[in-house]
């Protein structure tokens, strides 16, 4: 059985966006940060975590584009040992100015002290991206549904009852 123990490194994903406030519109700053390992509060491993982002002052606030490349801490659907799916999220989102909110958006805000956290945001767009049925490999075997063998390590007596995945 392998297990994928990790210890967790928490690192923080805050980033100042108080100097967009006084930058014109257009104003673009690109980031670029990367983590061998990372754990994102409350329950998600990463590795080889790559973030590409690329924030812009508009007239209501400040358009966060991201680009995001992790391998995920998930389970085998098939045969149910632990392993690192790759998963990657491309997504937009805009944080409106506390003065400009308006109650009918579904836009995040930008905190009065000036710092956003990402981690939230990366960890639910990363979440999203994760098949509801990785495998760990595309030939996996899978278990025995009668006895529980993992089929990759072995054959078992119950050859009838076999899930076959095509």
């Amino acid at each position: 059985m392998i297990v994928l123990a990790m210890e967790k490194k928490i690192y923080s994903l805050r980033t100042n966006v108080g100097y967009f406030y006084n930058r014109p519109i257009g104003y673009t700053k690109e980031f670029e940060q990367f983590f061998d390992e990372i754990f994102i509060k409350p329950d998600l491993n990463l590795r080889n975590f790559n973030i590409q982002y690329r924030l812009s002052r508009t007239r209501e606030g400040l358009l966060l584009q991201a680009h995001l490349t992790a391998n995920m801490e998930a389970q085998c659907a098939r045969c149910l040992i632990p392993f690192f799916a790759h998963v990657k999220s491309e997504f937009e989102e805009l944080y409106t100015f506390l003065e400009r909110f308006q109650e009918e958006t579904d836009d995040e805000t930008i905190p009065e002290d000036g710092y956003i956290d990402l981690g939230s945001l990366f960890r639910e767009y990363l979440l999203i991206e994760l098949p509801m049925n990785s495998v760990c490999k595309k030939d996996c075997k899978g278990i025995c549904i009668e006895c529980g063998q993992d089929l990759n390590e072995g054959e078992c007596e119950h050859t009838d009852s076999r899930v076959i995945y095509e």
